[in-house]
């Protein structure tokens, strides 16, 4: 297969959907708070993110189909390999959240959030090594200062904490389950279009999320009534339903269709923008003031995300993917 380059210029709308999603996934902190305080524990939390968020997208492709024709792809029609992709996909989103929630219990959220930052190195070498990205100085140069920048402001949050090796290897394993994500979604089911795809993984991890309760009732640990929790009051159920629209359903349609647009490298940079609105929103919903190394941090990560929009992106051939436009409207 030919894998000369081809150049490109800023895709600053790519850009824009990335940090949409890093804007809603960092709400999760703070609406993970409210839930807890409610009386929500995280099984549960994560139960209801996904379904709901699979819901809002199935809802959006149900409104594109009826507004303009465009019908979803066929299960049956896709190649084999983005079917068994999109079921490793599902599984790899269950595990990522489990890991890293069961982390935060055993370790710091700093300590957490720094090892699980490690995934956008990841993500570079794995593109760079195996599937023939073309990363330059000033790109590699972009994901350094990132790196640099999320370190500033998850230490600025304060201690670390002991280290638990247990906690820090569960934040690790979710590390490796979001570079796995990240690469699936622009190689491994390239052919479903990106509304289906967020749709089913969100759908699938909600599917193995009631399994596992349905197991640990079983088991003696809880009861499936504990399901009904965010229906409690009006306390838990706001914090559920955001976490569900705003933290899953559209973070997750636009990441996949940013990742698709720009390339898993470039994506997965400018997704380190997460934890400096996290610390902005915490400010502003939880009374959490930044400290002066965060803001450092913050204007680090920045820097990396305007640096990455100077140069035309760079991508091999067979890189290119299915996109939605692709798609065949109903009724030819």
């Amino acid at each position: 297969m030919n894998d000369r380059s081809v150049k490109q210029g800023p895709d600053l709308g790519g850009a824009g959907l990335v940090a949409l999603a890093a804007a809603c996934f960092a709400t999760l902190g703070p609406l993970s708070r409210f839930a807890g305080d409610a009386g929500v524990d995280s099984l549960i939390l994560v139960t209801w993110r996904a379904a709901l968020g699979a819901l809002v997208v199935t809802a959006y492709i149900g409104f594109r189909l009826l507004s303009s024709g465009v019908r979803p792809v066929s299960f049956r029609d896709l190649p084999v390999r983005d079917r068994w992709f999109m079921l490793a996909a599902a599984a790899t989103n269950m595990v990522l959240n489990l890991a890293a929630f069961i982390a935060f219990g055993r370790i710091t959220i700093a300590l957490t959030l720094l090892v699980f930052y490690l995934y956008p190195a990841g993500v570079a070498l794995i593109s760079t090594l195996w599937f023939g990205e073309r990363l330059d100085r000033l790109r590699w140069t972009a994901l350094a200062v990132s790196l640099a920048g999320m370190a500033l402001v998850v230490a600025g949050a304060g201690s670390l904490g002991d280290i638990d090796a247990l906690g820090v290897a569960l934040a690790f394993v979710a590390a490796m389950a979001q570079v796995f994500y990240v690469l699936a979604a622009r190689h491994g089911f390239a052919h479903v279009p990106a509304p289906q795809a967020a749709a089913l993984t969100m759908g699938g991890a909600a599917g193995l999320y009631l399994l596992i309760a349905i197991g640990l009732a079983a088991a003696g640990v809880g009861s499936l009534d504990a399901l009904a929790q965010p229906l409690a009051s009006s306390d838990a159920i706001a914090p559920v339903v955001l976490a569900g629209v705003i933290g899953a359903g559209i973070p997750t349609l636009a990441f996949i269709i940013g990742v698709r647009r720009l390339g898993p490298s470039q994506a997965a940079i400018l997704a380190t923008l997460e934890p400096v609105i996290g610390v902005a929103l915490a400010a502003w919903l939880l009374a959490e003031q930044p400290a002066p190394i965060q803001v450092i941090g913050g204007g680090l990560i920045l820097g990396a995300a305007i640096l990455l929009q100077l140069r035309p992106g760079v991508s091999a051939e067979h890189e290119a993917v299915v996109t939605d436009t692709d798609q065949v409207p109903a009724g030819r």
